[in-house]
């Protein structure tokens, strides 16, 4: 893991707004397939849900838990989608064990019964094999044919399960990346599930959406991957958010150490005399051997084995169902049981070298325990000898600090700040958020977005012109020291639409901290001309040491008679370029003149939009 430390500007300087500039760019082209695909949404017709209440209602009490109000809540959205003949692509983030199992199997159950096939993708053999034991319990009553497809299967079986499937004998496909075979054909697709989304890559899951692109989609995680949580909060994805934790469950306790024999043998022995069970989780299959030798030392009498995914798939049966059977106390493992293996019985877990898993790794691997009403322990065992990057640091002390049920929303949100969101659209995953801070670039996202809209609609819409000056404007700490009442006076300053209201600011801001210094006159400044651009259809100004150019946004002027007439009273001032800039020509001697010119000219641009 390397720390990319980002460079900080001068306030007001050409650096930040070249890089500002630089994000812009490069989100624009994302806008485009964002408005895109906002668009076809909106236009497709879904296919249309709905079941028979009386059956639906016989399956759902067939749920042995009471839910929770925010799980109920996100059936609602859920059913509420699949009947409203639009496409659904919905995000539900909650925790393990918060019910989000319970909310696929009613989606399925509502599709299987409208006539449409389901494919429930899954990021493990594991995870595919528990789903499939609970989807058969579950639906044993309703003359579904459920079927599972994985690396355990045969030739000779998946061929069978691929017929079945094109010939829409099978209702219901529960598997891993084995679904994305390219002799799976679907007869009638109409719900895919994906179940711990932060484990697929971007093009895996494109693959499927293409398959039918107005198939219902549902996800589901506990840790949003930035670019999903992102789209979320851009309303490109619904989201539902399961923060209620079912009764009795126990936050689970998490403790940051060194390594340390004594530490990890009373944990051990701690949960083995409750009659408890262990996860111990390495991030090497090279390293697993060794620790099992280590724990047999220090603990003859207390039996582990080791899983990984390199093991044949009878022997990691066989290990899998001796644990569940509580044959084996400690199970030693990769990141491979980070998704799916539901143990009640095991409540301690244990994570050698934690920082060489991402934030939300961390997190599932740390929801494989505390799954029941018994207080469970998480143990994060730091390396003796190696220095943590900064953005492992920021990761163990998140993780570390995230004592609460239902904080997977919340690590998720940790994990965009560190990680940055990513494209939105695309496979690249290196998020452009850490260059301009996470406001500001949810700012530039909406205002690419918007701009796209603008070119394709000429509706009016949100829009800011682009202003390139190359002065200081910036609030000196000097004149404001307090840092939140100064970014408060920031935020106050950008919202202004009006010269009443710049007036208004200015005199309160002398009355409360004295004599308005330069800079944040200049900023005053730039703001005005900022609106007054808006008013005018001014895209963007760009200040030279000769004069300054003028773009028109959409390459238009309201009055283009008008325009050219004041260009040929003011030919020694004002010229057309072919591209339809037009460029004020003059040399000045202060920085001031420049600024009282444009203002100006500016102005003299904005009544003339406004004469009738």
């Amino acid at each position: 893991d390397k720390d990319n430390p980002v460079m900080l500007d001068k306030l007001g300087s050409q650096n930040w707004q070249l890089r500002k500039a630089s994000i812009k760019n490069k989100i624009k082209c994302i806008a485009n397939d964002l408005v895109k695909i906002a668009a076809e949404r909106k236009i497709k017709k879904g296919k249309i849900m709905i079941t028979d209440s009386n059956l639906y209602e016989k399956f759902s009490s067939k749920f042995e838990y009471a839910e929770t109000s925010d799980q109920i809540k996100a059936i609602r959205d859920v059913e509420d989608d699949l009947a409203s003949g639009r496409p659904m692509d919905r995000l539900i983030c909650g925790d393990v064990g918060f019910g989000k199992t319970e909310i696929a199997m009613r989606a399925a159950f509502i599709a299987s019964l409208s006539g449409y096939q389901v494919v429930f993708l899954c990021p493990t053999t594991l995870l595919a094999n528990q789903h499939y034991k609970s989807f058969l319990l579950r639906f044993s009553n309703f003359n579904l044919n459920i079927e599972k497809i994985s690396r355990f299967e045969s030739l000779a079986e998946k061929k069978k399960i691929f017929k079945n499937i094109e010939t829409n004998v099978t209702k219901i496909i529960i598997g891993t990346h084995s679904l994305f075979n390219s002799n799976i054909n679907f007869n009638n697709l109409g719900l895919l599930i994906i179940d711990e989304e932060q484990s697929f890559g971007v093009e895996q899951k494109e693959k499927l959406k293409k398959i039918k692109s107005n198939i219902h989609i549902l996800t589901l995680t506990a840790t949003p991957i930035p670019r999903t949580l992102q789209s979320s909060m851009l309303g490109i994805k619904d989201l539902s958010i399961i923060k209620t934790p079912p009764v009795d469950r126990l936050p689970i306790k998490t403790f940051l150490t060194k390594y340390n024999k004594s530490t990890i043998k009373n944990a051990i022995e701690s949960e083995v005399s409750r009659r408890g069970q262990v996860f111990y989780v390495a991030p090497k299959i090279k390293n697993l051997g060794q620790i099992k030798n280590k724990l047999q030392k220090i603990l003859p009498k207390v039996k582990c084995e080791i899983v990984h995914g390199r093991l044949k798939g009878e022997e990691l049966g066989k290990i899998y169902s001796d644990f569940f059977s509580n044959e084996i106390n400690v199970l030693i493992s990769t990141s491979i049981i980070e998704s799916g293996l539901d143990i009640s019985n095991a409540n301690t877990i244990i994570i050698e070298k934690p920082n060489y898993f991402g934030l939300s790794q961390i997190y599932q691997l740390r929801g494989r325990v505390g799954r029941s009403e018994v207080q469970s322990y998480a143990y994060l065992i730091l390396p003796e000898d190696e220095l943590l990057s900064e953005n492992a640091k920021k990761r163990l002390n998140v993780i570390s600090n995230l004592d609460s049920l239902g904080a997977g929303f919340t690590l998720a949100s940790h994990d965009m700040n560190i990680r940055g969101t990513g494209n939105l659209i695309g496979s690249e995953q290196s998020g452009h958020i850490r260059e301009v801070g996470f406001e500001l670039y949810q700012k530039l996202v909406k205002d690419a977005i918007n701009e796209t809209i603008s070119n394709t609609s000429h509706n009016d819409v949100d829009w800011s012109p682009q202003i390139n000056i190359g002065f200081s404007v910036y609030i000196p700490k000097e004149y404001i020291s307090d840092l939140q009442i100064r970014l408060s006076i920031y935020r106050r300053i950008s919202r202004i639409n009006n010269l009443e209201k710049i007036n208004e600011i200015l005199i309160e801001l002398k009355d409360r901290f004295g004599d308005i210094p330069k800079e944040l006159i200049n900023l005053i400044k730039l703001i005005e001309i900022k609106n007054l651009c808006r008013i005018s259809n001014i895209n963007k100004v760009d200040l030279g040491s000769k004069g300054f150019t003028i773009s028109f946004r959409n390459n238009k002027f309201n009055d283009i008679e008008k325009l050219l007439s004041l260009v040929s009273k003011n030919a020694n001032l004002l010229k057309i370029r072919p591209n339809n800039k037009l460029l004020y020509l003059k040399k000045w001697n202060t920085m001031d003149e420049k600024i009282k010119d444009m203002i100006q000219f500016l102005t003299i641009l904005s009544k003339m939009k406004n004469e009738k």
